[in-house]
């Protein structure tokens, strides 16, 4: 049954993908196919969102120097990350920066390669190992992490939503993610605060029975990875880390509306600087990437770009090539850095996937 389970996750991921994917490439017209207008081939795969045109146009008007600028700030944004992330391994045991690199850079390559966001746990295991950390304690500083990107962006949320009128649906849903994320962060906070509380009732469960004992390992480890909370100078470090990449974020996506020429008038709602837009546009793509999927995105990635370029009234078949461009720009650079640290570090893809395997049972 367990083993059932996991071949359906990944599963269900690319089921979401596959139909989204449909959605962004087609407008079905079941009206006539209830009619029997129209057969349903013709209903469901007669109306494209995409033409000819919409390629020419948007190659005519492509401006090379921002997308290779966007490419480049992109790039950033990895050395920034494995920073932040040896800051917090730190806490727990010191840890080379270019090993942390590569582990960033592999965690990209399998997530965009595996389901599930397998490269979370991944880059953890690989890090582990050649740190000598034991990788379950390295999992706990991913967490870590990820909390404070989730901070840094309920952050951004809540400063964008009282500019920009985002849709009712969005903003409910953004409120309900930021609500969540304070109450991560508080416990977190509470957490980092109560680390000899939580070594003693550690202590205490001792001999309790396994599954209790393991919980309580990986909470003490997670708290472990907390503690950067406890260090004023860290905590700045930890404050301002998840802004800045949001920031490299947001000028990416502003760098690549102004590849295709988006803000010099043609649509007045993104027309000047265009930041709010481009941070807009970064939310919902992000929430978008909480969304289910197959690998790197595909499809959830797609959908939010064509979502959030609805607002701006940007034409559907131009929405599209823009989405297609944006993710292609995110998942070959990912990727590649991901490949470059593959041969820095000398390990093959066969063991990546061996210790997958060996994660999974």
């Amino acid at each position: 049954m367990k083993s059932n389970s996991k071949s359906l996750q990944p599963l269900i991921g690319v089921i979401i993908s596959l139909i989204l994917v449909y959605f962004v490439l087609f407008s079905p017209q079941l009206s006539t196919l209830i009619s029997g207008d129209v057969g349903i081939i013709e209903a469901l795969f007669g109306q494209s969102r995409i033409s000819l045109d919409d390629f020419r146009a948007v190659g005519e008007q492509l401006l090379y120097g921002p997308a290779i600028l966007a490419i480049l700030l992109l790039m950033s944004s990895l050395f920034l990350r494995a920073w932040r992330w040896q800051l917090i391994i730190r806490q727990i045991k010191p840890v080379g920066y270019w090993t942390v690199f590569h582990g960033v850079n592999l965690g990209y390559l399998l997530n965009n390669l595996l389901p599930l966001r397998a490269g979370e746990v991944l880059r953890a295991v690989i890090v582990g190992r050649r740190a000598n950390i034991s990788p379950a304690t390295v999992v706990t500083t991913v967490v870590a992490e990820r909390v404070f990107d989730m901070a840094g962006l309920g952050i951004l949320f809540g400063i964008v939503t009282f500019f920009f009128p985002f849709p009712d649906w969005i903003q409910t849903a953004g409120l309900t993610f930021a609500g969540g994320v304070l109450i991560v962060l508080t416990g977190s906070l509470i957490l980092a605060h109560s680390e000899e509380r939580l070594k003693r009732w550690h202590d205490a469960i001792q001999k309790r029975g396994k599954l209790i004992r393991s919980v309580g390992e990986i909470m003490l480890r997670f708290v472990e990875a907390l503690s950067v909370l406890r260090s004023k100078s860290a905590m700045i470090h930890v404050v301002w880390s998840p802004m800045a990449l949001w920031v490299i974020y947001i000028g990416t996506m502003k760098l690549v509306l102004d590849a295709f020429q988006f803000t010099n008038g043609t649509y007045p709602l993104l027309a000047g600087e265009a930041i709010l837009p481009a941070a807009a546009l970064t939310i919902i793509t992000s929430l978008g990437f909480a969304i289910p999927s197959a690998p790197g995105g595909v499809g959830t990635y797609h959908g939010a770009v064509l979502l959030g370029l609805s607002l701006f009234n940007v034409p559907e078949g131009v929405a599209v090539i823009f989405a297609t461009v944006m993710h292609a720009l995110n998942y070959l650079t990912l990727t590649g850095w991901g490949v470059v640290s593959l041969f820095a570090i000398r390990l093959k893809f066969s063991d990546i996937v061996r210790t997958a395997k060996e994660h999974d049972d």
